[in-house]
């Protein structure tokens, strides 16, 4: 994990949203970014189905290294459905309180963004971010455990490092107070945010899943994973 996020940082020292130019649509960029938020636990929890018809249809038992890697996307979209923080903060009394989808983490970044651009918004699925969608769903879906392991953590390694610049970009482009943006606050913000224990735990799959023999084609693999969203963000400060 070491050597590949110093990779990662040497080979991409400064993300995209870091010094969005004034040239770019912002209010573009964040309904595609919206976009991206209220797709993802889709995504990553659909890649289960077609892991396991993979294996339902050649009569074969669901392996090992599908379980590692499912047990953590169901982590990662349950928090991203907001029901980690709800049952950490008030217990299993409040587990008929996860049907308040407003804790879904893409309805904190909406009510965030709507206060930033001052109206209701709706997320923007352009052809741009709908590529970028359906190339990121193949990657996770991968048979391969050591390529399925790379694109999810190159995801939320790059995760990381988006929402952290854009947090800081929004906040200082429209001048509002950084830490009632909810959705950033929750995911990098604070003294124990939670975006690190993502990156951490997946990282924890490579000790399980990638052999010594395979760690450069897993540096690779995740190193290429990663460009996928960096050109993604890039393309949307472009456009």
């Amino acid at each position: 994990m070491t050597d590949t996020h110093a990779i990662i940082q040497e080979k991409f020292p400064k993300h995209p949203f870091a010094d969005i130019p004034e040239s770019t649509n912002i209010e573009n960029l964040l309904l595609n970014f919206f976009a991206m938020s209220q797709a993802f636990p889709y995504i990553q929890s659909g890649t289960q189905r077609d892991l396991s018809q993979h294996f339902i249809d050649r009569n074969e038992c669901i392996p090992e290294h599908v379980e590692l890697t499912t047990v953590v996307a169901n982590f990662l979209c349950w928090d991203e459905t907001g029901g980690f923080n709800l049952l950490l903060a008030s217990g299993l009394k409040s587990l008929p309180r996860i049907l308040e989808t407003k804790r879904f983490h893409s309805n904190l970044l909406k009510k965030d963004l709507q206060h930033i651009l001052q109206k209701d918004i709706n997320p923007d699925y352009s052809p741009v971010t709908k590529t970028y969608l359906d190339k990121l769903f193949k990657g996770l879906s991968q048979v391969c455990p050591v390529s399925r392991t790379a694109y999810m953590l190159g995801f939320e390694m790059h995760a990381n490092d988006m929402i952290t610049a854009l947090w800081e970009s929004i906040s200082t482009r429209y001048q509002v107070n950084k830490n009632k943006l909810a959705y950033f606050h929750t995911h990098v913000g604070g003294d124990d945010p939670a975006e690190a224990y993502h990156v951490l735990m997946t990282s924890e799959l490579i000790k399980q899943l990638v052999p010594e023999d395979r760690n450069q084609e897993f540096i690779d693999m995740t190193i290429e994973a990663y460009q996928l969203n960096y050109d993604w963000c890039q393309a949307l400060v472009n456009h």
